[in-house]
Order: structure tokens, then C-alpha cells, then sequence
């Protein structure tokens, strides 16, 4: 899905789920850019759980939880 994020710029807004494949991949990942933090959750395990829509662009600073 297109959306504008804070940024200005386009970019996707979807659930975690369908921007990580599995949990596996979604702990590979913040293992490099800290993913869970930034998304306010504690654990991956936690995150994916909840499953909470995110947001982001080719901006890093746009990668967040959706409001």
C-alpha cells in the first residue's frame, strides 16, 4: 500500500507479517538495524505477536509503528 510518511516522501505501510516472512527473519534483521526497539516492543517474539501495522520509505527515519 503507497502512503506518505512523516518524511514527505512515499513510501509502504503494511502489518509486520507481511514484511517479514517469519520470526526468524524478523530477529536477523533487528539484529542489524534494532527493528523491535524502534517499533517500541521488547522482544521479536513480542512484536510478532502483536503484529502492529508499520511504516516506512527509502527514509530510514521513516520506519516506524503506524499511528
Amino acid at each position: 500500500m503507497e502512503h506518505i510518511c512523516k518524511s514527505g516522501i512515499k513510501g509502504w505501510k503494511k502489518r509486520l507479517r507481511k514484511n517479514y516472512s517469519s520470526l526468524d527473519e524478523l530477529q536477523r534483521w533487528d539484529e542489524m538495524y534494532g527493528i523491535v526497539a524502534r517499533l517500541g516492543y521488547g522482544s521479536a517474539e513480542e512484536a510478532w505477536k502483536d503484529n502492529p501495522m508499520i511504516e516506512g520509505s527509502v527514509n530510514p527515519s521513516d520506519f516506524r509503528r503506524s499511528e
